[in-house]
């Protein structure tokens, strides 16, 4: 009776598929990566689809006046603070807080209880925790302070100003009220962080360089955020009409705003390695 021979791989063979395998990864994983990336940004937009509505809601109920981006308390806000801030008026319009965290952001979720002391450490929790049914805040998103005051209401400083007004906003769809912001507690955003070293952290973008705006008619867009800011004279952070002059650098913003920009998008303060990563 004749007994078959069974093949056998040798070692050339064996190393030939793990290099054919090993490179099938090295083009998949990329692939994957992306895939994750995009879906979580898809995630990031309808959040801010979300809290765009939540906002417009509040603004009807409450004769067309948007909420102040503090109402009380402003900065770190340790536990007694009880900070109130523009995410706690709009929460009652959300179906869940965590619509504030933007899942590709990696700062975005916070740990219940956890004061904000350190800006820089995962799981901070950001202004407004305190007064949260879950004791927390996640950090993912800022009003836009050159077009709404962010002194607190409650604040003595003349520069406190009355809330904005739906009524007297003269483009609502080429002006922020609401950008991302990355590893900061604060319930606002700066246009000067774009180009203000150990500021530049405070923005955030996606892999694909853009992150996600809502407009004070309610709509969200991608862009990239030097896109929101040059031309200058069609910028979309001030509140006004800009200054028609292609050559003003001026911004025409509330106090307490950064009201000199850069002369363009090369200008070298972009340059530095924490404002260079997100243009």
């Amino acid at each position: 009776m004749r007994r078959t021979r069974r093949a056998a791989f040798t070692l050339i063979e064996l190393l030939v598929v793990i290099a054919i395998i090993a490179i099938l990864a090295a083009i998949l994983f990329p692939v994957f990566a992306q895939a994750r990336d995009r879906a979580r940004m898809s995630a990031c937009l309808s959040n801010t689809r979300q809290i765009g509505t939540a906002l417009m809601m509040y603004s009807q109920d409450y004769d067309e006046t948007l909420p102040y981006i503090r109402f009380h308390g402003v900065g770190a806000c340790p536990k007694g603070a009880q900070c109130y801030v523009w995410k706690n008026a709009i929460q009652p319009y959300l179906k869940s807080l965590d619509v504030l965290a933007c899942p590709s952001n990696p700062y975005s979720r916070t740990v219940p209880g956890l004061p904000p002391t350190e800006p820089s450490k995962l799981g901070t929790n950001a202004e407004g925790w305190e007064l949260t049914a879950e004791q927390r805040m996640p950090i993912s998103y800022g009003m836009n302070s050159c077009a709404a005051t962010w002194i607190p209401a409650d604040s003595k400083s003349p520069l406190s100003g009355p809330p904005t007004r739906l009524g007297q906003l003269v483009r609502p769809a080429d002006t922020i009220m609401i950008a991302e912001n990355q590893n900061l507690p604060y319930a606002d955003v700066l246009v000067d962080w774009m180009w203000t070293p150990m500021r530049c952290n405070g923005v955030f973008s996606h892999p694909s360089k853009v992150a996600n705006f809502i407009f004070y008619d309610g709509h969200v867009k991608s862009k990239k955020w030097l896109a929101t800011l040059y031309p200058v004279n069609q910028n979309n952070w001030e509140l006004g009409e800009p200054n028609p002059d292609p050559n003003n650098r001026k911004l025409n913003v509330l106090p307490g705003c950064a009201d000199t920009v850069p002369p363009d998008a090369s200008a070298k303060v972009f340059q530095t390695p924490d404002c260079l990563q997100y243009q």
